[in-house]
């Protein structure tokens, strides 16, 4: 009965540290959007060749915002080089820059058998996505 404690005290442990990834989760349209999870990387996956279109190859993000909800999903995030490194706007923006709201990156995505991003802006200075989208996943319009 020791030996049965034992084994099953143990199996506790190493299904409650597993790994990140091994907890993922599914990638659909409502699963949460908590951060390491699968949904989560297809969002941003889904939304990256875009941004890097405009600022070049190695973008990474800093998520402020993110909602999914009835197959839609709303992403609000900064993006930098991979490893933290900052992105210079007037590089890539000019002294148009000087007008943008930095290079925060706003985004509707949909979801039809994998995340398809809708619209997305770089440096918007208005909501734009309030007219896309179902109001519960944008908020603040």
């Amino acid at each position: 009965m020791r030996a049965f404690l034992a084994i099953a005290a143990v199996l506790a442990a190493i299904i409650t540290t597993a790994p990140a990834a091994a907890q993922t989760g599914p990638v659909n349209a409502s699963a949460a959007p908590a951060t390491g999870t699968a949904q989560r990387r297809a969002i941003l996956d889904a939304l990256r060749p875009a941004v890097e279109r405009r600022l070049g190859p190695g973008v990474e993000f800093v998520v402020t915002q993110m909602r999914v909800r009835s197959g839609w999903a709303f992403v609000m995030a900064d993006p930098q080089r991979r490893g933290g490194r900052p992105i210079d706007g007037r590089r890539y923006f000019g002294e148009d820059f000087d007008n943008m709201d930095g290079l925060t990156v706003t985004a509707l995505l949909r979801f039809n058998r994998g995340w398809t991003l809708v619209d997305h802006a770089i440096g918007a200075t208005d909501a734009w996505y309030c007219d896309g989208g179902p109001s519960r996943v944008v908020t603040g319009c």
